[in-house]
């Protein structure tokens, strides 16, 4: 459930009135602060109540990412969990970047994903009802192994809702219809550098594709995935027809063996392979790519005996 913006307004307003008040005074030098009350937010978090300021020192270090993360939490009106040992690399971790940055309330949200992702942390919705949890995973630690646990499960509608959230987990069901779902993902299993927080797995028999991963990088792949299927549907797949009369074998168990050998419900419909039994002539009508009737001959000839 989505916490109403004025809560978060008043809540984040009672949080940081110590800064409020002395906005007019110099920023404090290797910080995060927040700036301004403007709200802003999206269908998977709450609005932020305001800019978002990260200050470096004068050595030019960032602050912890564990201020970071406070700052946030403060900002949206959320909680944030996470575990001793990711608490511990959160406060470790500096933000790194060339000089201060003000990030504005409408991004603060997607900046904030992209500094947890550069430093390979994840984030994910522990509980959406009122008080919201989040929970900050290290990819660095034991708890790498939870991180597609988290996932959410979308549409392909949504997709420009994953890659708005590059450091949350999402898994999509994509249709692929004209191609051959498990002779694409094993041909593009090299993609899959990290197989705790990626997949790209065969739905079953079926031509759909199951996308795991980072927001931004199902977004990535499933683009990729229907640009290819499209190339495949554009391609001109000859086919032929063929009647074969049979001189021993039975028709009708002759042409259950070769749908059982040649028939695959993955199959896209022109690469199919399909054959009819005649039982008045003892013979098989056989339509299929002319690329596979070699094939299919030399399974007719060896039954045919």
């Amino acid at each position: 459930m989505r916490i109403h913006p004025t809560i978060c307004l008043s809540l984040s307003l009672f949080l940081l009135h110590p800064l409020l008040a002395s906005a007019s005074a110099s920023p404090v030098k290797g910080a995060v602060q927040p700036s301004g009350a403007a709200v802003v937010g999206d269908e998977l978090f709450p609005a932020a109540t305001g800019a978002l300021k990260v200050v470096l020192d004068d050595g030019g270090e960032g602050p912890s990412f564990l201020e970071l993360t406070r700052t946030y939490g403060a900002l949206t009106g959320q909680h944030i969990t996470f575990s001793e040992e990711t608490k511990a690399l959160l406060e470790a971790a500096k933000v790194q970047l060339d000089r201060s940055l003000e990030v504005p309330a409408a991004n603060v949200q997607r900046i904030f994903e992209v500094m947890l992702r550069q430093s390979s942390f994840s984030l994910a919705v522990e509980s959406a009802a009122s008080p919201r949890v989040l929970r900050v995973r290290s990819l660095e630690s034991p708890e790498r192994s939870d991180v597609k646990q988290a996932s959410k499960l979308i549409t392909v509608d949504q997709l420009e809702l994953a890659r708005r959230h590059p450091a949350l987990q999402f898994r999509v069901v994509v249709g692929l219809h004209h191609s051959d779902v498990r002779q694409l993902s094993n041909s593009l299993r090299t993609m899959i550098s990290d197989p705790l927080t990626t997949m790209l797995l065969p739905a079953g028999n079926s031509n759909c594709m199951v996308v795991g991963g980072f927001g931004d990088w199902v977004y990535e792949q499933v683009k990729m995935l229907q640009a290819m299927d499209a190339a495949a549907a554009s391609v001109q797949v000859e086919r032929g027809e063929l009647i074969i009369a049979l001189s021993t074998g039975r028709a009708e168990a002759i042409a259950e063996t070769l749908k059982w050998v040649f028939s695959d419900s993955r199959t896209p419909p022109r690469h199919e392979v399909l054959i009819r039994a005649n039982r008045e002539t003892n013979s098989l009508l056989v339509s299929a790519p002319n690329s596979r009737m070699e094939a299919i001959r030399r399974v007719i000839n060896a039954l045919d005996r």
